[in-house]
């Protein structure tokens, strides 16, 4: 019969754990707040569009780092600029589209998974990939903070 007791006498504490836990993992943000997140994300994209790499900098928080694919990190807003200046150096400006939102977090710091779509200015297909980005609330604008890529492989004929 003890071992009815005591695993009665651990069930209180099991239940708290799981009611404590859970929140922290599945909460998601308040849809005005996934609405502001996206607005970054089209930002972004429209940054990216004109070839602004210096604005696409300022929308990261001051030590923003990408954690690119096959690469170092680079740390801060001019690392960042200068990442896609140099990547897209010569280049007519792409365009850049997100879907398939996931959101994640709080009020204050929110985890997106995405895809992401790169289209040359010709329209043709250039890059299908997925992202995870790491946003924190400053001074009341969200700025990216961590921001982590990887494609989905080589295109395929049937990639539109």
């Amino acid at each position: 019969m003890r071992p009815i007791f005591t695993r009665l006498a651990l069930l209180p504490a099991v239940i708290t754990l799981t009611a404590v836990s859970v929140p922290a993992y599945a909460a998601s943000p308040q849809l005005s707040t996934q609405a502001a997140i996206k607005a970054e994300n089209d930002r972004w994209s429209d940054a990216f569009k004109r070839g602004d790499y210096q604005a696409i900098g300022s929308l990261y928080t001051e030590d923003g780092t990408l954690l690119q694919p096959g690469g170092e990190r680079v740390k801060g807003r001019t690392a960042i600029a200068d990442y896609f200046t140099k990547g897209y150096a010569g280049k007519p400006p792409a365009t850049v589209t997100f879907s398939n939102f996931e959101f994640y977090g709080n009020d204050e710091v929110v985890t997106e998974v995405s895809d992401a779509t790169i289209r040359r200015h010709d329209g043709k297909l250039e890059y299908l990939g997925k992202q995870t980005l790491i946003f924190l609330k400053q001074g009341g604008a969200w700025k990216l903070h961590r921001d982590m890529w990887n494609d989905n492989g080589a295109l395929k004929p049937g990639d539109r």
